[in-house]
């Protein structure tokens, strides 16, 4: 993984109405080519986050925010969320259902990583990379585990599914319908660490700068 390099880039949605709400992120994993003598993009991965805290907040329907950033989360708002509001009904090992609240929702469009590249990692860090760059606390996070067939119209095979979907299981994403799979943010390695440091930091309690000024 030493060869190769990250970079991300974030700016707003381009509806400028929903701009405030919306980010959309592009993350891409770089190579030197020998051959070509060039960089050559060899992993990418696009979503975005929309904030459904703020627009509440500000009077803005969920439905038409979710709406005006792609069909695919409309289509999950609709399999995963109930009653409104980003309150996705997890369900616990007994069979029932508790509410997980969120105050934003990180949908993950689009991941692809170059079939020669496949096997180093790549795909694992750029997730990795989301919980980094992207303000992903209080989130969830959320994709369609269906992979784009190389070739327009053409079904992509079984296998290639099933290897999608368990790549995305070991990152500690869960079924929740059709192929829609989520994951807390506070399973995200970047989360976990600013939660341990607030821990650490409530177990000693504050502590002062000693002043050079004696009374």
């Amino acid at each position: 993984m030493s060869e190769l390099e990250f970079e991300f880039s974030l700016r707003p949605g381009s509806d400028p109405e929903m701009a405030p709400y919306v980010v959309e992120f592009i993350g891409k994993t770089m190579a030197w080519d020998d051959q070509e003598g060039l960089e050559k993009v060899v992993g990418e991965i696009r979503g975005y986050k929309l904030d459904l805290a703020a627009a509440t907040v500000d009077g803005l329907d969920q439905d038409v925010l979710l709406d005006s950033v792609c069909p695919e989360i409309s289509d999950f708002s609709q399999t995963a969320f109930a009653g409104g509001g980003c309150h996705y009904l997890q369900e616990m090992a007994d069979g029932t259902h508790s509410r997980y609240p969120c105050s934003a929702l990180v949908y993950i469009n689009e991941i692809t990583v170059d079939p020669d590249y496949r096997g180093k990692n790549i795909g694992t860090a750029l997730m990795g990379k989301i919980g980094q760059m992207v303000e992903v606390e209080n989130s969830l996070i959320a994709l369609k585990a269906f992979p784009l067939s190389e070739e327009y119209g053409k079904r992509v095979p079984d296998t290639e599914v099933q290897r999608v979907k368990r790549f995305y299981e070991r990152q500690g994403f869960t079924h929740i319908g059709g192929e829609f799979m989520v994951k807390q943010t506070n399973l995200c390695e970047a989360i976990k660490k600013r939660q341990a440091w607030r821990k650490r930091q409530e177990q000693s309690g504050p502590v002062y700068p000693q002043s050079k000024y004696h009374a």
